[in-house]
């Protein structure tokens, strides 16, 4: 296992990684209505890749108008093998780094597998609408 920084390069395994998504990608859309080029205007973007280079999970740290935005997906086929935790250990690494405070993100209410895991890394609800949990974690 290995932690790739995508940039454009080596975005095809960006592509590699959503191909091979599965249905991660019905609660992950973040790629649904956007390019793969917006990653370069992420803060970082991160694969995790396995022993035969295949990508298989996905996370980034986006500033949007002073808010930094996290992106975590892991592959159908490789969830529950701590792939998730190690990239948000990671992501929240970078972000302390940077001296960043705060770092929200948005999730299905239907997601409620990934809002448990996000609570175990200290976020915490601070938004809800019909369909959507925005929460953050502060003091990095």
């Amino acid at each position: 296992m290995e932690f790739i920084r995508v940039n454009k390069s080596n975005i095809y395994k960006l592509q590699e990684f959503i191909d091979n998504a599965g249905n991660a990608l019905q609660t992950f859309r973040y790629f649904n209505n956007r390019s793969l080029l917006v990653v370069e205007n992420h803060s970082v973007t991160y694969l995790i890749v396995d022993k035969n280079k295949a990508p298989v999970c996905y996370g980034h740290l986006e500033k949007e108008n002073e808010i930094l935005w996290l992106g975590i997906a892991v592959i159908e086929k490789q969830k529950g093998k701590g792939l998730g935790k190690k990239m948000m250990q990671y992501l929240i690494d970078f972000a302390k780094q940077s001296n960043e405070t705060i770092i929200t993100l948005s999730v299905d209410k239907i997601n409620t597998t990934a809002i448990s895991f996000y609570k175990k890394f200290g976020f915490s609800v601070v938004k809800e609408t019909e369909n959507i949990i925005y929460m953050k974690k502060e003091g990095l």
